[in-house]
């Protein structure tokens, strides 16, 4: 049977028996259609065992859509599946369609926008094969009878479960650092947009997300454009650029005490005396924000307590980071952010914020009770052992999740009882599991947790 008929009669049904098998076409999409389903399996027992991602659960509105999105995905496919098998394949066809139209198509469009990964690609592309669901959706309505419609529709809603099975083999095999959900999600979509509209589906996509990207560029501000093209890692961890810095910033922190400055004009010259004395001082068994204040007296070069961009620019040169890997990484953004100078207040907050995000966490064994786990995170992410964890830090935490501001201080200020504008422990613990346990597990994905000797 051909993929492009638009309707069957109903002696050619039911599906199952009039599939045409000499289509290559039809063959390859009918086994991506029957691996998507044995991958529905895999991701429903993830996200079944798995905490959620937090930016789906901070507010009541995005817990209940992103319910709303699980329970009518999963009504739509096995609809799909029925219609498929059944000998009067309408009202499955009907009822397929109905879930997605109505609820699923929606529910993903809500979603968007907080989508992780590399925006400029990722939100067009979903916004394209997100219509191409409702498109077929709608559709089908009006063809209940038609393999095309009926196959085209169940592929589309796989969108997601592909990404995930792509972000596995990516973990798995260690691919595309910093960039696995981004890169997840682009095969995930070079897959199942052929399957319904052929090769010149992905010619289609990649023009949308340029054209797309082009609007976008020419009326946006540079603001907006950076967040746009930054990658928005699913993982806790830091991106490997910043890591580099991290580790330049340690070997400072750790000959700090040994060299009395730092204000060689050459960086060649300055970079060896670093090399010359590093095993004479150490660091490395301080906490991050004494590491800061280490680090932070080192390029301080004019001992006027206050750091320039150029200190830290001659500084990162030192450590063998090009001026245009900085421009490129945006590595002088985070810290100044326009201004011309930073404190050491400025630059520790900076420094022990960055810090949480790449360092390993040692332990003397891994805490069983949720009580402990809990106490873990808080423990790490209290960079400066107040006690307390800063609601402007927290906030940055959650909006790096891709939770749109407003959303992370309204859940921050709902959480604050005490309205001191700190996290306690308690406060922590008991009302912000959301965020503790997608962090814990985080932490053991990622191997940041080693279990001292």
């Amino acid at each position: 049977m051909a993929t492009n008929t638009t309707t069957t009669s109903f002696d050619l049904l039911p599906h199952s028996k009039h599939v045409d098998w000499e289509s290559s076409e039809t063959t390859f999409r009918m086994y991506v259609g029957y691996l998507s389903l044995l991958f529905d399996v895999g991701v429903l027992t993830y996200h079944f065992t798995t905490p959620f991602h937090p930016k789906f659960y901070v507010t009541t509105a995005r817990r209940r859509v992103l319910q709303l999105h699980i329970l009518s995905g999963c009504l739509e496919i096995i609809a799909c599946v029925c219609a498929f098998y059944a000998q009067d394949p309408t009202k499955y066809a009907y009822a397929a369609a109905a879930f997605g139209a109505i609820a699923h198509v929606p529910s993903t469009f809500y979603q968007i926008p907080t989508v992780l990964g590399i925006k400029a690609f990722l939100v067009p592309s979903l916004g394209l094969v997100t219509a191409l669901h409702g498109y077929f959706a709608i559709n089908l309505v009006l063809n209940p009878t038609s393999f095309y419609y009926l196959l085209s529709t169940y592929l589309t809603v796989h969108i997601y479960a592909w990404s995930r099975v792509f972000f596995a083999l990516y973990y798995r095999f260690k691919l595309f650092e910093g960039h696995r959900f981004s890169a997840a999600m682009l095969t995930s979509g070079t897959l199942l947009v052929p399957s319904v509209l052929g090769l010149r589906g992905n010619i289609g996509l990649i023009t949308f997300v340029i054209m797309s990207d082009i609007i976008l560029r020419s009326t946006g501000t540079v603001e907006f454009w950076k967040a746009w093209t930054t990658e928005h890692p699913r993982e806790l961890a830091a991106n490997p650029e910043k890591k580099v810095v991290l580790e330049a910033l340690v070997t400072a922190a750790e000959v700090s005490n040994a060299v009395q400055s730092l204000s060689v004009q050459d960086p060649k010259d300055r970079y060896s005396r670093i090399c010359a004395t590093v095993m004479t001082a150490n660091a490395r068994n301080t906490s991050p924000r004494e590491k800061a204040f280490a680090v932070f007296r080192a390029i301080d070069v004019n001992r006027d307590n206050e750091l320039s961009v150029n200190e830290f620019k001659d500084f990162l040169l030192a450590c063998g980071i090009s001026t245009f890997e900085m421009e490129d990484k945006l590595m002088l953004e985070g810290l100044f952010q326009n201004r011309k100078v930073v404190t050491a207040d400025d630059f520790c907050a900076w420094f022990t914020k960055s810090w949480i995000h790449s360092s390993s966490i040692s332990v003397p064994r891994m805490p069983s009770t949720p009580r402990g786990q809990a106490k873990l995170v808080f423990d790490t992410l209290d960079a400066d052992g107040s006690g307390a964890l800063d609601l402007v830090e927290l906030e940055t935490l959650l909006t790096s999740w891709g939770l749109p501001h407003s959303e992370a201080a309204d859940y921050l200020k709902n959480h604050d009882k005490d309205k001191s504008g700190t996290i306690e422990f308690q406060e922590f613990y008991e009302t912000m599991g959301t965020v503790w346990k997608f962090a814990i597990q985080s932490f053991i994905d990622e191997g940041k947790i080693l279990i001292e000797a």
